[in-house]
């Protein structure tokens, strides 16, 4: 039997267990590169990544348009956030468009730390 395990699902896992390559975990790894935010400038961090002002305004969009109240964390996201949702059809659904969003930013940073500073994601 072959498993079919996409970089997203891999992603999600390392977003889940907090092993995802921000900054922070790459300086752990020797890497040498600005351990600060693209967008502010704060330390990047899993949560800051995903969370910070430009990751807000992406949240805050979503749910001015769809009117699902963002979630406030890591922890959050995949806890009581994500539990709050009925039935199970609607709570898949609202984990796929919460992966598409971090997967999104995730590569949004990756193009502006990788490539020079140019994203091209949006």
């Amino acid at each position: 039997m072959k498993l079919q395990i996409t970089p997203k699902r891999i992603f999600l896992w390392y977003l889940h267990n907090g092993v995802t390559l921000t900054k922070d975990n790459l300086a752990k790894r020797n890497w040498q590169g600005s351990l600060k935010c693209c967008s502010c400038s704060s330390l990047e961090t899993i949560q800051h990544l995903f969370f910070c002002y430009f990751s807000r305004f992406i949240w805050n969009t979503i749910h001015i348009t769809f009117g699902i109240q963002p979630p406030s964390s890591i922890a959050n996201m995949f806890g009581p956030w994500l539990n709050s949702f009925r039935p199970k059809l609607i709570k898949n659904r609202i984990l796929v468009g919460a992966a598409a969003i971090c997967w999104t930013i995730w590569l949004n940073r990756h193009d502006m730390v990788f490539k020079g500073g140019k994203s091209n994601t949006f």
